[in-house]
């Protein structure tokens, strides 16, 4: 593992194209599960981290007013143009979705597809979810999707272990995707390892990330020790509710009295 790897994805999110291919195998099946949660009237929606507009796009037509957030302008560029091809109607904002500031405050705020283990330090968590309670309208609400860790998976997911494999567009050759895990299980911090094989070239590229590991009382007491209040929790996108054996963790939060009056 090399020690000047990105904390976050990096070389990943400077490629949106590539980015979207993946996507269309590995992201969620949840804009169904958001559709129904916002209901036919969302209000002001925000969405955090929305790389190329896969959702922002989409829920854009149910809402008076959309905007996606994302600290990575080749991304940006990517939705803004799907947006101007599809004729939705979005405003798209350049910032870190642990320290924004924007005019207005919003009935729904979304933070999707796991976007919550990106932030791997107390400070940041802390400027989030500040973040989020100073843009959330009376009565509004913040969704956050994050899955349920294994924790006793991680030792077997240390091995290498083929995803995919895909038609790069660019050069119409065979990649195959294998991925790595290093768990560290004192810091609760997941490096994963992408591994690109080019037709039989060995690490054609490699991208890494690291995520945040969130067992269900953690993630519990984030909201809690940052003022929200978790109104529903649910544990696969038709609904079902949170359990020992779901694989995700949806929730739905308010602020707390306390934190919404101190807004």
């Amino acid at each position: 593992m090399p020690d000047d790897a990105p904390a976050v994805p990096g070389g990943l999110y400077r490629e949106p194209a590539r980015y979207a291919l993946l996507a269309q195998w590995t992201a969620p099946a949840d804009l169904g599960y958001y559709r129904r949660l916002l209901g036919e009237r969302p209000g002001r929606l925000l969405e955090l981290g929305c790389g190329t507009g896969r959702l922002t796009l989409p829920l854009s037509r149910l809402a008076d007013e959309t905007v996606g957030l994302d600290n990575a302008p080749e991304m940006l560029a990517y939705a803004h143009n799907q947006a101007t091809r599809e004729g939705a109607q979005v405003e798209f904002v350049e910032a870190d979705f642990r320290s924004f500031t924007l005019s207005r405050r919003f009935d729904h705020i979304l933070l999707p597809y796991n976007a919550l283990n990106h932030v791997t330090d107390d400070t940041g968590m802390a400027g989030l979810f500040g973040a989020v309670a100073g843009h959330l309208a009376p009565r509004g609400r913040f969704l956050v999707d994050t899955f349920q860790p294994d924790l006793d998976a991680f030792e077997r997911l240390r091995a290498r272990r083929k995803l995919l494999t895909y038609l790069d567009p660019t050069r119409q050759q065979r990649v195959t995707l294998f991925e790595e895990n290093d768990y560290d299980p004192l810091q609760r911090i997941n490096r994963i390892t992408w591994r690109y094989d080019l037709e039989g070239q060995a690490d054609w590229r490699v991208d890494h990330m690291d995520m945040r590991i969130l067992p269900p009382d953690e993630l519990d007491g984030l909201f809690e020790r940052h003022g929200f209040r978790i109104e529903a929790k649910f544990g696969d996108y038709d609904g079902t509710p949170f359990g020992p054996r779901s694989p995700k963790q949806l929730i739905v939060a308010t602020p707390s009295a306390l934190s919404a009056a101190g807004a």
